[in-house]
């Protein structure tokens, strides 16, 4: 009952700003809108200035070899990522755009898994693949490289996870000039807690209550999808809180993620978001 509640009052809160004054974006809700870089985007269903921004990401991946025992370990990802864009009247008047847009991605690529202690791994990636506008010609290859890290620990009866990441990424749009790459820096936070209990240790089954802060800082990433002019080095945070299940929960075999609401601000930029997973992708096991 608690999650139907809050998930209704983040509804109520997005029907309100779908009522917002038809504004044009700024250059932090540019970012977010840029859809050749979804795939960086953690899924969820964001409201931005009267605008609907969902991205949905299947994070598909096969161990091809574990990190136990001391060892580095080898995962091949094969990350789709669906996006859904719906713009507002000035966005289109003031740009190329159609009033939405649907785009998907498939940027398949290897992970390693790199045990530093205990509770400490980092994982170096490489990704390489494409997205494709279903219903224009927006299409684009991605490239990305970079660097996650995440570190468990206990304390104060919570399960908590420290996760921090450095990833860039290339997008080469097909049928237009030029390139646009992106360097993003991710610190992320999250502290999980059982319902009913005062954490005695990982419970398969029970569900429990998962505050987070994240925290970003976007480097580059000028064109695509909305054209804009002047330095584009941006900070953004978010904060707010998922439920889940410490077990497998699952629906015909698939597993359930976590839900959650999130609060996404910066300068220019107050987002709303339903997340679906981990809010942030250095916090992914």
């Amino acid at each position: 009952m608690r999650i139907g509640r809050a998930l209704g009052c983040l509804l109520l809160l997005l029907a309100a700003r779908r009522a917002a004054a038809d504004e044009a974006l700024t250059l932090s809700e540019q970012q977010e809108f840029n859809y050749a870089f979804a795939t960086q985007v953690g899924s969820g269903v964001y409201s931005i200035s009267g605008r609907t921004l969902q991205v949905y990401r299947l994070p598909l991946s096969y161990a091809f070899r574990s990190s136990e025992e001391g060892r580095t370990g080898l995962r091949l990802t094969f990350p789709m990522t669906f996006g859904f864009y719906d713009f507002d009247r000035q966005d289109v008047l003031d740009s190329d755009l159609r009033d939405s847009v649907a785009t998907v991605s498939v940027v398949p690529g290897v992970e390693f898994l790199v045990p530093v202690r205990a509770h400490w791994r980092l994982k170096p990636f490489a990704e390489a693949g494409y997205v494709w506008d279903r219903e224009g010609g927006a299409d684009a290859a991605i490239y990305s490289a970079g660097l996650r890290s995440r570190f468990d620990f206990r304390g104060g009866g919570f399960d908590m996870v420290l996760g921090n990441g450095l990833t860039y990424a290339l997008v080469d749009p097909s049928g237009s000039p030029g390139r646009d790459a992106m360097v993003a820096v991710e610190a992320a936070f999250t502290a999980s807690h059982l319902f009913g209990r005062q954490g005695q240790g990982p419970a398969p089954g029970q569900a429990d209550f998962e505050p987070y802060f994240v925290g970003r800082v976007y480097f580059g990433g000028e064109d695509h999808p909305l054209p804009s002019d002047g330095a584009n080095t941006l900070v953004q945070y978010e904060a707010g809180m998922t439920f889940g299940n410490r077990g497998s929960m699952k629906l015909w075999k698939i597993p359930l993620p976590r839900v959650g609401v999130g609060y996404v601000f910066g300068h220019d930029l107050a987002a709303l978001r339903v997340v679906f997973g981990a809010p942030a992708l250095s916090l992914r096991p």
